[in-house]
This record gives C-alpha cells, structure tokens and sequence, in this order.
C-alpha cells in the first residue's frame, strides 16, 4: 500500500508545485510590467512637459493638450492598449475614449509592487486626480480582460494634467511566454499524473493479486500441515528406531575421527619439534661458519708475516718454505675460504626453504575449525608510502635516502595487515644490507604490470649497496614470504653493478566463500 500513497501525494504536491509556479509567474510579470510601464509613463510626462514648454504662449492650452495628445500620445500602441491623457475635473471620455475608467476597466489596483489592493476605479480616479504617480493591475468590465495601468502628473506653468499608459496583461503573459510555461507545466503534470493513476491502478491490482495468492497460500500451508501431523504419527515409532542406529553409529565414526586427530596432532607436534630443533643446530652451525670465515679473513696478514719471518730467517726470498707457505695460502684463502662462503650460502637457502616449509607445515596443523580468509582492497601505493614513512629515520641514521613515487590507485585484494607489515620487513632488510659509512639510495615505487598483478620495487643504488648480500634470516620477513607464496605471489632479489633490487609481485587474493 506505500506505493499507490507515495504516487498520490507525489501527484497532488506536482499539481501544487505547478499552480504556485504559474501565480509566481503572473505575479513577477505583473511586477516587472508595473514598473516597466510606470517608467513608460513618466517618459511620456517628460516629454509632454518639454512640448508645453517649447509651445506655452504659442498656442493656448486646449490646443497644445490635443497636440499632445496627437503627437505624443496617440503613436504609443503597447499591447492591446495605449497611452492616455487625464485633466483632473475635465475627464472626457469622447475626447479621449483611452481613459481606463471610461466604462472599460473596474477592478482593484496592484499598486507600484504588483499586489493587489482593496480599492476600485475610484482610487485610481483619486491617486490621479491627487497628481501622485502610481502603477498597478485591474480587471476590465468587458470579458472581464486584466489590464497594467501606469500614470505619471505633468505640470508646467498653469497646466495640469495626468499621461497614462495601458496595457493587456493577458497579452503581456503571452509577450513574455508565461502561457506557453504554463501551458508546458500543466501537460507535463497531466503526463505525470496518467502515469501516476496508471501507477497506483497497477500497484492496486498486484496488492489484491498478492493478498489473493496469500490466502491461497494459507489454505495449502493449512492443508499440508494437517498432512504432515498425520504422516508424522504414522512415522513417530519408526524415526525413533531409525535415531537409536544412527547415534550408535555417529558415535563411532567421532570416536575414529577423534582417535585420528589425536595421532595427527601428535604428528603434526613430533614434526615441528623435530624441525625446530634442526634449524637450531643448523643455526648454532652457521655462526660457527661465519665466525670461522671471519677469522680466516684476518689470516692473509698471518701469512704474509710467516713470509715475512722465514725469508728474514733463511736470508733469501725464495726458499722450500716460502714456496709452502704460499701454497698454504693460496689453498686457504684461494680455495678453501671461497668454497666455504658458498656452501654457507647455499645452506642459508636451504635453511630459508625449511622455515618457509616449517611455516607451512604450522598452518596445515593449525586449529581443524575453518577460517575465512579475510580480504580487502589495499591501496600497495598508499601502503608502501606508509611504510616507506615508518622506515625513514632509521634509514636516515645510517645515511641513506628513502624515496617513493606517488601513485595511487594501484588496487588489490590482500590482507592489509600483512602486507604492510611485509613491506616494512622487506625495506629493513634493504637498509640492514648496506654497508656502515657508505651513502646509498633507496627508490620505491607500486605499478601494474601488464599481466594485471601487482608488482613493488625497492632499488637499492650506490656505494653501499655495490657487491651487497641482503639477508633473508628474518622470521616475519620469511613469514611474509610464506604468504606471497601461498596466495601465488613472488618474492625476488636482483642484482646488478649499481647494488640490487628487491621485487615483490602479488595477484587479487580470491573472495572468501
């Protein structure tokens, strides 16, 4: 029922609208006319005024009053009507049939502002006759036709008289185009208001259709409840043995499930402590490899000084001695030492896959109940910026320069909260790769590939980063990179002349279900 009484109230506020927009109309044309015809009038007073003068002793008065009349006011035609002259006390309508009391005109006036007032023709008589200038509306006698009146007084040595000038303000209406607006706005609303009636008739009709198709509707739910109290008497007994065998075997299958979860949690538990305890030791054995590779670096200056003390000792250069000293030498430091640093390398690697691995593995064997993933559309311009923000002083204590393209509406749906934090970690690994004392140049920047994913860079340029090797050992950075691969996403380092590149690529996670 809201319908078919919003398109009433909408109909009859449209046709209230209309009306008051049709008398704003009339009223304001009135208005301007009123005045627009009272400056008409005061022309005509002015130059009726500079005739008088031109003429007075010529020519006597009722002379120079019919010149006028022929010469300056008989030319004016203005919309239906004309100009006219009045002598107070001498009003003759044979002489000038123009005047607007003179049986054509009875009404109230408007006055200057366009209203209407109370008076009739008499107040127009008077104001005219008092020798006060005035403007206003009235309604003729004849075919009762609204008519604009302006007068002005002249009056110049013993002359004087009121010039007038007259007007059809149903002629004025069309002049200007307020009957063609109002016309428009009625068709208009009647279009709206047919539509409107065809509105509510359609409305009303689907009303009592629906009303129709509930009742029916009750009386088949009443049916088929009746049907199901019957059906379920007849089944009670049944259902109940049906129950009684179902339980028994539900009870079963969760005692095997929970048995199962059990040893699969036990697993899950002995697998990640096994893990954990490996890279322990894989991590108490990388820092013995690091520290055995600091000092054999410091160990060029021990075999330079054995050089140094045999030949000084067997008082030549070349000797059995200096000649195995340097074979030493040159199998530590040449062979050895760079073999070493590979193989720590290549651990490094494989104790970054154990992790991610590891990582993965603790998902797997997380809680059993479902989790949605949660996702939202994350500006990667507006968030590298944020981190690029967060990341600055510490960069700027170490003498580099962070920088960020501003581009914005690089959109994908991701974990907003991850992905920040991943970027954060991403750039601490950048700055702790550079060299102490050395200035360098970090340049970021989010864009969309080609393909639609998106990709962040941070190069890393300048003598800091020249020959530097970014560590990967960060748990939330590794943690990061479990997620980039577990949402098919691309974690990369490049390196070049210049220092290295770290790329990050990561496609629209897919909607939770």
């Amino acid at each position: 029922m809201t319908l078919p009484i919003v398109a009433t109230l909408g109909i009859v506020l449209g046709w209230y609208l209309v009306l008051n927009y049709e008398a704003a109309l009339r009223a304001g044309t009135s208005v301007a006319f009123c005045k627009t015809q009272l400056e008409l009038a005061r022309s005509l007073g002015r130059s009726a005024e500079n005739f008088i003068w031109a003429r007075h002793g010529e020519l006597p008065p009722p002379v120079i009053e019919s010149e006028i009349r022929e010469r300056i006011l008989a030319p004016v035609s203005l919309l239906g009507g004309g100009a006219w002259m009045f002598s107070p006390g001498q009003a003759d309508c044979g002489r000038d049939p123009g005047l607007p009391w003179c049986g054509a005109a009875q009404g109230a006036p408007a006055g200057e502002n366009g209203h209407d007032q109370p008076s009739g023709m008499e107040r127009l008589v008077a104001e005219a006759s008092s020798g006060r200038e005035g403007a206003g509306r009235f309604v003729a006698k004849a075919g009762n036709r609204q008519e604009i009146i302006a007068w002005a007084p002249v009056r110049v040595q013993d002359m004087s008289f009121v010039v007038g000038v007259t007007s059809s303000f149903t002629d004025v209406l069309a002049v200007t185009g307020v009957v063609r607006q109002s016309r428009n706005a009625m068709f208009m609303m009647g279009l709206m208001t047919l539509g409107g009636l065809g509105l509510v008739i359609l409305s009303t009709g689907n009303i009592v259709r629906r009303r129709l198709a509930e009742i029916e509707l009750e009386r088949a739910n009443a049916e088929l409840e009746a049907r199901v109290v019957s059906r379920t008497e007849e089944l009670a007994a049944k259902t109940k043995a049906l129950m009684e065998s179902r339980l028994r075997e539900r009870l079963s299958e969760k005692e095997a499930e929970i048995a199962f979860q059990a040893g699969l949690v036990e697993s899950a538990g002995t697998y990640l402590h096994t893990t954990g305890n490996a890279l322990t030791s894989l991590e108490g054995l990388f820092l013995k490899m690091r520290r055995t590779l600091e000092a054999a670096a410091r160990t060029g200056d021990a075999f330079a000084a054995a050089r140094q003390a045999a030949e000084t000792a067997l008082g030549r250069g070349e000797s059995p001695v200096v000649e195995d000293i340097a074979a030493l030498e040159a199998a530590l430091l040449g062979r050895a030492v760079p073999r070493l640093s590979e193989i720590l390398v290549e651990m490094g690697e494989v104790k970054a896959r154990m992790i991610a691995e590891l990582e993965g593995r603790r998902t797997l064997f997380d809680a059993r109940k479902s989790r949605g993933r949660l996702t939202q559309a994350v500006d990667m311009g507006r968030a590298l910026a944020e981190a690029v923000e967060q990341a600055r002083p510490e960069c700027a204590a170490r003498g580099l320069s962070v920088s960020v393209r501003d581009v914005s509406g690089v959109v994908v749906q991701a974990d907003r909260r991850k992905v920040g934090h991943g970027l954060l970690r991403c750039l601490a690994m950048v700055r702790d790769a550079a060299r102490e004392g050395c200035a360098g140049e970090i340049a970021c920047l989010a864009e969309r590939g080609g393909d639609g994913r998106v990709r962040v860079v941070m190069r890393a340029r300048g003598a800091a980063f020249v020959g530097a090797d970014p560590s990967r050992d960060d748990p939330e950075l590794l943690a990061f990179i479990n997620y980039l691969n577990e949402n098919h996403g691309v974690f990369g380092i490049v390196r070049d002349s210049e220092g290295f590149c770290a790329e990050v690529e990561l496609g629209d996670m897919p909607a939770p279900d």
